[in-house]
């Protein structure tokens, strides 16, 4: 019964958000945290098997316990939305990004601007925010091999991580 009724709200929701303009399939779990899906050129499916919430892109497959998710929704978030892949700007005072095997260090960006890390299916890694100096260092060492795509200040441009 459960399963039949998660199933009929995933399906009002899938069916709602086709006019409204969102960007991110968001997870919320029963801990408090969340666990988001930027929407690229693909809404990623839901289904269900036995007790589990499965979410599945053209690249990748995650299994949730239904007992760990207490409902699930579409949202529009300005900053999520990666519109294009290119350089970060660098200024003549070595404003910019740099990036190392293990970490990404940030300069010259307005202070609490925000810094995302998404995976190529469109998953949210990490998160950071400039400090007042307008720097910021995000430690790559927890994400796995693979090609991510950073956000700052508006500007995204595409790294790998070998």
């Amino acid at each position: 019964m459960k399963r039949m009724i998660l199933s009929a709200v995933g399906s009002i929701l899938l069916g709602a958000t086709t006019a409204m303009a969102s960007n991110e399939l968001v997870l919320h779990m029963t801990s408090g945290t969340t666990q988001r899906y930027v929407l690229l050129n693909e809404e990623p499916t839901i289904s269900f098997s036995g007790d589990n919430i499965i979410v599945k892109t053209s690249t990748t497959e995650s299994v949730y316990a239904m007992s760990e998710v207490s409902y699930f929704n579409y949202e529009y978030n300005e900053h999520s939305v990666a519109t294009e892949i290119r350089g970060i700007r660098t200024g003549k005072d070595g404003d910019g990004m740099q990036v190392s095997d293990d970490h990404i260090a940030f300069s010259g960006l307005p202070a609490g601007c925000k810094i995302f890390i998404y995976g190529t299916g469109g998953q949210i890694f990490k998160t950071a925010t400039a400090d007042a100096d307008g720097k910021a260092n995000v430690s790559l060492t927890s994400l796995p091999q693979g090609v991510y795509i950073v956000n700052a200040n508006k500007i995204s441009t595409k790294i790998t991580k070998k």
